[in-house]
């Protein structure tokens, strides 16, 4: 058990490190909201692998409001993409408000 424990450790050390990576050298805003969205969900398995290793429970609340706060986070950021993307291509191919086509 302790094997599969330290091993598990060990993976989600080195997916949050790459994860650094492509925070800081992300392109875009989506690629850096991508990253940080799996960070999260890196740093929520951490703390369950934390609970089953020491067995206390005081920390699965913290996992709740994390999962939360991911899932509203790339919901926002998504959102805001997704509406951005769409002014530009509005701008572009819209002849404007009343106009045909």
């Amino acid at each position: 058990m302790t094997l599969v424990l330290v091993l598990g450790a060990v993976l989600l050390t080195v997916a949050a490190a790459l994860l650094l990576v492509r925070l800081t050298i992300g392109p875009t805003i989506l690629d850096r909201s991508v990253a940080l969205d799996v960070l999260v969900a890196v740093t929520v398995c951490g703390t369950g692998l934390y609970v089953a290793h020491s067995g206390v429970t005081f920390p699965l609340p913290m996992l709740v409001v994390l999962a939360g706060c991911g899932m509203v986070g790339a919901v926002s950021v998504a959102r805001y993409a997704s509406r951005s993307d769409d002014l530009e291509a509005g701008d572009r191919d819209d002849p404007g408000i009343g106009g045909t086509w």
